[in-house]
């Protein structure tokens, strides 16, 4: 693999305690649920073998910690969406290797510190993870890269700047697919009940996804 930006200027460590005991204090305020994962809840993940983290490192003797990242292994599942959706998701893999779900990694977490903003270092952790999963030492397979996006306009732009793509058109087409309730119900629930989208009934974050095929094709 090509050698990134972060990696140039920056050590690329996997995140574990002894790391994070030797850098100095790090905080992300626009986001504290994501700070606190990163001090602390990383470790379950870890542990639990449900997830792990990353992070890249200045080269201080004392390091601070510019950005993390948290990764599980995950899939697209395409059997229970729409014939439309499906043949969205389907329409790039040879009829002969479709199948009723897609390996793919899913991002836990992403976060840049706050000494380290205005630097675009969330969209140089993206790429650095698009590249990281089609590199040919990769130990397996993984076609897509998904998140669940908080339901947020400036963080769904984020993520639609760095080439992911909405499987569901809204709010109540994704809380149909989760809830498997009939199509449109939910449109007719919330109407009845007088609630608008800025209600907490709408789902708190969105189902994106990247093909990684677009990088691949073109290496």
């Amino acid at each position: 693999m090509a050698v990134s930006y972060l990696q140039e200027h920056f050590i690329f460590r996997v995140m574990t305690e002894d790391v994070v005991e030797k850098c100095k204090e790090y905080t992300c305020k626009k986001d504290t649920d994501i700070e606190e994962f990163f001090k602390s809840e990383y470790k379950d993940y870890n542990r639990q073998l449900l997830g792990k983290s990353y992070c890249f490192l200045t080269r201080e003797d004392v390091p601070r910690l510019a950005c993390a990242f948290s990764l599980a292994n995950s899939s697209v599942r395409v059997d229970r969406l729409s014939n439309k959706k499906r043949n969205k998701i389907n329409r790039g893999i040879p009829n002969a290797k479709r199948r009723s779900q897609y390996p793919a990694v899913l991002i836990g977490q992403l976060a840049v510190m706050d000494d380290f903003r205005g630097l675009d270092l969330g969209t140089k952790v993206m790429d650095f993870i698009k590249s990281w999963f089609i590199d040919p030492h990769n130990k397996t397979g993984c076609r897509y890269i998904i998140v669940d996006a908080v339901n947020q306009e400036n963080v769904l732009k984020f993520y639609e700047d760095n080439g992911f793509k909405f499987i569901f058109a809204s709010d109540e087409e994704e809380m149909n697919y989760m809830s498997g309730i009939d199509h449109g119900i939910w449109t007719k629930i919330l109407k009845w009940l007088g609630l608008k989208k800025a209600d907490p009934i709408y789902r708190k974050t969105r189902l994106m996804y990247f093909d990684l095929i677009v990088l691949f094709s073109n290496k």
